[in-house]
């Protein structure tokens, strides 16, 4: 039986804690949050035998194997590497840390401790996502020559730590970074040579203290909004394709939605978002001369089902981990370039 401890009891935890009780083989023992009212909440709903208000308390707990970490993004570098340190394999939720230096030193205390160290970036376990990965696998895009990771909202506000960027939040990093890393993974994650990007904060100030589409954080520190309402960027990688990346949470856009776009030499694919929730894909090649559109049937799964599923697959049956070391790296490589680009209006090069 492999035991899981959850440090952080916000809104996320319930969809781990949920996920964690259909897979047999592993057993919620504990809980941890500095809002202790709130874990005891979640324990009694969830039958978690076991509150801590200080997570040092739960990585000191013997029978815990792994944590899932679902703090703040501004605490996630100090307790992922005190989990590590601990003997705890870890699964961390998105973004990994507040920049590519904190997942760097988080990286090596994986490395140093020998245990798995794994993201939240669910998007991978999407069925529209796996499918563009084997074709591209496969061989049938040919030479990748452009990639777009998009995701647009007219007015998503924010609250608390998420409207602050020193703390981690911000529409780039805490929410287009899903397919940022589902474009990148697709195309075996090349890395950057040069970024460049602009930025805008228009009508911030409407979008203090509220919740956008039921997330919201529970620890309501008070931090002056800094965020992006939007920031656009272009990314030039090492294996020759060029990145568009489109991120907004306050933009009066005539198209709004999130989407993953990667265009090969010989087919292109889009994800399509439809109305019910599911996400399709679009694919478009050239045969005979003929440019030919066809939409694959997929069928969809529970991505969060799966990658709680893969995490405990990878510890107790070795099944190969699905993200490998260097990629968040360079995923908050290039996030960090596109806020440095933005900020002083010169290009990033690597």
């Amino acid at each position: 039986m492999l035991n899981i401890g959850i440090i952080g009891a916000g809104h996320i935890s319930e969809y781990h804690i949920k996920a964690y009780k259909e897979i047999s083989s592993c057993e919620v023992i504990a809980i941890s949050d500095i809002n202790e009212e709130l874990a005891r909440e979640r324990a009694t709903t969830y039958k978690i035998p076991v509150v801590y208000v200080d997570y040092k308390k739960l990585l000191a707990d013997k029978k815990i194997d792994a944590v899932v970490i679902l703090t703040p993004t501004f605490t996630h570098k100090d307790i992922v590497i005190d989990a590590l340190n601990s003997g705890k394999h870890v699964l961390c939720e998105k973004p990994p840390a507040l920049n590519a230096e904190e997942v760097q030193a988080c990286e090596d205390a994986a490395l140093k401790a020998g245990k798995l160290l794994m993201y939240g970036l669910v998007c991978r376990f999407r069925a529209s996502q796996q499918h563009m990965k084997m074709l591209v696998e496969s061989g049938k895009f040919g030479k990748i020559i452009n990639a777009e990771a998009s995701r647009v909202t007219l007015f998503g506000p924010s609250q608390g730590w998420l409207s602050n960027r020193e703390k981690g939040g911000g529409v780039l990093r805490d929410e287009c970074i899903h397919e940022l890393d589902s474009a990148l993974w697709v195309m075996g994650y090349p890395k950057p040579k040069t970024v460049i990007a602009t930025e805008s904060f228009a009508n911030s100030d409407n979008a203090v203290n509220f919740s956008r589409g039921g997330w919201k954080t529970f620890h309501k520190i008070e931090c002056e909004r800094d965020v992006e309402s939007f920031i656009d960027g272009y990314v030039v990688l090492d294996n020759g394709a060029g990145m568009h990346i489109k991120a907004a949470c306050i933009m009066n856009a005539p198209v709004t939605g999130a989407t993953v776009e990667v265009i090969g030499e010989k087919m292109g694919a889009r994800t399509v978002p439809a109305d019910d929730g599911s996400i399709g894909l679009k694919l478009v090649e050239l045969k005979d001369e003929v440019f030919t559109e066809s939409t694959p049937e997929l069928v969809q799964n529970n991505e969060f089902a799966e990658m709680i599923k893969h995490f405990t697959d990878c510890i107790t049956n070795g099944v190969p981990c699905i993200y490998t070391p260097g990629e968040a790296v360079t995923l908050l490589q290039i996030i960090d370039a596109m806020y440095e680009s933005a900020r002083t209006g010169n290009p990033v090069f690597f």
